[in-house]
């Protein structure tokens, strides 16, 4: 457990207060939702002076930035993992799709945060862009060298990962139906009905799914 003390002046010692918020802000938004969120509150949790988590963070806009931050981090690290691995792009297509909708599934609160716009001005964030770039950048070399082997449509790489892109995300947001967060008392009486059935396919048969999104693409 991490170590959190307070001297007599009201300065704080904390191994990583930062990660120590980041984690505290996503065990909340697991459970309740953005507007309830508290910076002193979280300063409380974890054992900190009120003021402490605004030396890191000047706002819940910024909290909320440095979750998305920390999102693409954990996202980008997982895809550059597996992509040091010597496969063929067909392969590292297929790994990069499971890698990101196991994400969006694993970290269902940080993944909700990269599209929320609500919450904070993209542009205003540096390190978001940067670490975001990073996850693009990712899709995009397995769509280069997938060209170089003329696999894919004969459109701007930018345009193919776009189009991957969106796929991925419709896919994640329809599971999340799946997995209950936004399913309805109606839907989980209905499981015949058509769309019921076609969210179901999607988390039963997700490599099918994959290989359907990526035939879209090639040529």
């Amino acid at each position: 457990m991490t170590q959190t003390s307070e001297d007599s002046t009201g300065s704080y010692h904390h191994g990583d207060l930062r990660l120590a918020i980041l984690k505290a802000a996503c065990e909340h938004l697991r459970r309740e939702n953005a507007e309830s969120l508290s910076l002193r509150a979280l300063a409380r949790g974890i054992g900190v002076s009120p003021t402490a988590p605004y030396r890191h963070f000047d706002s819940k806009n910024a909290l909320f930035a440095g979750i998305a931050t920390w999102g693409f981090q954990i996202l980008s690290g997982q895809m550059q993992v597996l992509l040091s691995e010597e496969t063929s792009p067909m392969e590292s297509f297929m790994n990069l799709g499971r890698c990101y909708l196991d994400f969006s599934r694993e970290h269902a609160e940080k993944y909700q945060l990269f599209f929320d716009s609500s919450l904070f001005v993209f542009g205003d964030y540096p390190r978001l862009q940067e670490a975001s770039g990073l996850c693009f950048g990712h899709l995009l070399g397995v769509i280069q060298l997938g060209k170089r082997y003329r696999l894919f449509v004969d459109r701007e790489e930018e345009e193919i990962a776009a189009i991957v892109w969106a796929g991925l995300h419709g896919v994640a947001s329809l599971l999340k139906l799946q997995h209950g967060r936004e399913m309805t008392p109606a839907h989980q009486q209905l499981p015949d009905r058509p769309v019921a059935k076609a969210i179901r396919f999607l988390a039963e048969e997700q490599d099918q799914t994959l290989n359907l999104l990526l035939r879209s693409v090639l040529k």
